[in-house]
């Protein structure tokens, strides 16, 4: 076994390693990515159903055993390749080793097979870059999340031992991934082995496998104090870790990302000695992680009313509500709006089903899926908070709550619709996006799809909010007060309280919308409160004509007139306006570009208008 390095044939494209920015920079750290990797392909790889994982990670140095000079050989050959790469290896200490191991169990281990290229765990794990054949609840699925590895080590390597169900033994390789380099006057591309070689002697068929000595393999698995034994697995060894790790950044890190399986048992974690499960998860986030969770308790309490509410019968629409691509009143049953409303109101958790047409590029292949929307608000609470989570993976990019003071969860775990939000993940699986090239070439016109899954939260919060008004009892006791009259058996005289000081005027808000009546109808443009920073915002416009007594827009009727396909009003806007539904007297704009302005006409010139935008 040693180090093999492949020349870069002059027929061959040079291509340089540039994605390392992907998990180091301003939005996530070294450290968050080493943790979300690993876990994400440990919770890939679970073989139960519910899954139970555990992932553990360890230092390891002289003290737990670490033989210098065995890790020293690891690196024969190697370190003048890393020196050619520009890394800075004359400062390591090699009389003092140091190593992050990383173990999963409860997994498949890397499956597929140790000697032949094709289209299974092993082989996307050793022998492929930017590819994967990850599907379904799958959580990495760029195939470049491995690459952290090797750029968490100082020396540009990591190493691997796996075990699998029915294959006693454990398959060790190892892999560098160094920028383009010469050494003694050839040229190199990034990735090399440490591995035994078949078909040595044949370029075509050549090919990396695991180490075949059972002794050297002992020796490894001893020095690094693995505890994988014959249990199926993963373990990663990554020499010389980055020195900026900090075991209780990592911590807060592994708790904030992955809160949602802790809380419901599909996984335990360990660094070091401390274990954090189900039963502690608490304790360690008001320890570790309390400056990325506003009241702990509070939220825990509804993952936890949340995933016993997932093993229930929740309330299921029709396959229609996406029609309009909105989650709305009309798409509820009356008495149920009124029984979830009211739920809503008394501070219970509201649950509902949505069913989701998956269209893949075969029509043939289209599938029907689920998801779950739930919200809650505490009477305690006092800063909202929406999750978004696929197959256990929390999404942190798709929160959107800010100033809504509710509780909020989307939780996708059946297999189409994991597959769909799967390849709409960005590289660091922290949002959603519509326009990524898994998804035009898997599935058809996904766009409206998306939007609507990553806003279902949020219009269902805004569906059971809109009626629920908020009373505060001693709002007005400082304005008014009523003198109680003599009484003959009371001459006592109540004090008057004193009048309130006089209350400071509020500055006026700047309007993000400016209205306008016009012949026949109305405009509305943007005002001086919509900036750019608050783009794409969304705009919904309800028309009604005035009426002598009651609400208006409650008093509409659809003989009046009738917005959208088929409807009396034309409409006209400029570029950046989109409209997400046009039904009755309502319209819901997205807004992406200002200025902007839009034009309604066709209104009865004799009548008065009522226009409300929210």
């Amino acid at each position: 076994m040693k180090w093999h390095f492949s020349p870069q044939l002059a027929d061959q494209v040079e291509t340089e390693v540039t994605q390392r920015d992907q998990f180091n920079n301003d939005e996530v750290d070294l450290a968050e990515t080493i943790v979300r990797e690993a876990v994400q392909n440990s919770l890939d790889a679970a073989v139960d159903d519910p899954m139970r994982v555990k992932v553990t990670f360890r230092w390891i140095s002289q003290n737990e055993g670490l033989d210098p000079d065995f890790f020293k050989e690891l690196f024969d050959k190697q370190l003048d390749h890393a020196k050619a790469a520009d890394l800075d290896v004359d400062d390591l200490d090699f009389g003092h080793p140091e190593a992050l191991v990383i173990e999963d169990y409860g997994t498949s281990g890397l499956t597929g097979s140790i000697s032949d290229k094709d289209n299974n765990h092993f082989s996307d794990f050793w022998r492929r870059h930017g590819k994967s054949h990850k599907t379904g609840k799958s959580r990495g699925r760029w195939g470049l999340g491995k690459l952290v590895y090797s750029t968490t080590s100082r020396v540009g390597v990591f190493f691997g031992v796996t075990v699998r169900e029915g294959d006693p033994g454990n398959h060790l390789m190892g892999q560098t991934v160094l920028n383009l380099r010469v050494v003694d006057g050839v040229q190199y591309p990034p990735h090399a082995f440490y591995s035994d070689l078949e078909n040595e002697d044949d370029l075509y068929r050549r090919i990396p496998v695991p180490i075949k000595s059972a002794d050297f393999v002992s020796k490894f698995v001893k020095n690094f104090s693995l505890r994988r034994d014959e249990s199926p697995g993963l373990s990663v060894v990554i020499p010389f870790p980055n020195q900026k790790f900090n075991v209780d950044h990592m911590i807060g890190v592994a708790i904030g990302n992955y809160f949602y399986p802790l809380i419901t048992g599909q996984l335990v974690l360990q660094f070091n000695d401390m274990v954090i499960d189900g039963s502690n998860v608490r304790e360690f986030a008001k320890k570790y992680a309390s400056n990325r969770f506003h009241q702990i308790d509070l939220l825990f309490d509804f993952v936890e009313e949340v995933y016993a509410a997932e093993q229930s019968s929740l309330l299921k629409l029709k396959p229609s509500w996406l029609d309009d691509k909105r989650l709305d009143q009309y798409d509820f049953d009356p008495n149920d709006l009124e029984n979830i409303r009211d739920r809503f109101s008394s501070g219970k958790l509201v649950g509902v089903s949505l069913p989701v047409k998956i269209k893949r590029k075969n029509p043939k292949e289209d599938e029907d899926s689920y998801f779950s929307v739930y919200i809650k608000r505490p009477e305690e609470l006092t800063k909202g908070l929406d999750l978004y989570v696929r197959g256990g993976l929390t999404l942190p990019g798709e929160a959107k709550f800010r100033d809504r003071r509710a509780l909020g969860a989307m939780i996708a775990e059946h297999e189409p619709i994991c597959a769909l939000l799967g390849d709409a993940e960005n590289a660091a699986h922290t949002q959603w996006t519509t326009n990524t090239e898994k998804l035009t070439k898997n599935y058809r016109n996904t766009q409206p799809t998306i939007t609507v899954i990553k806003k279902s939260v949020q219009h269902l919060y805004d569906l059971l909010a809109e009626v629920t008004e908020e009373k505060d009892e001693d709002a007005l006791q400082s304005f008014f007060w009523f003198e109680e009259p003599d009484d003959k058996k009371n001459k006592r005289k109540r004090k008057k309280p004193n009048p309130p000081s006089p209350i400071p005027p509020i500055p006026p808000s700047r309007p993000a919308y400016t209205i306008s009546q016009i012949a026949g109808g109305f405009s509305i443009s943007n005002g001086e409160g919509l900036t750019d920073t608050k783009l794409p915002k969304e705009l919904s416009v309800e028309v009604a004509y005035e009426v002598v007594k009651g609400n208006a827009f409650k008093k509409y009727n659809p003989l009046d007139f009738k917005v959208g396909k088929g409807g009396s009003i034309t409409l006209s806007a400029t570029e950046g306006v989109k409209i997400i539904v046009a039904r009755e007297n309502t319209w819901t704009f997205e807004i992406s570009k200002i200025p902007f302005k839009l034009k309604a006409l066709g209104f009865d010139e004799t009548r008065d208008l009522k226009i409300k935008t929210s």
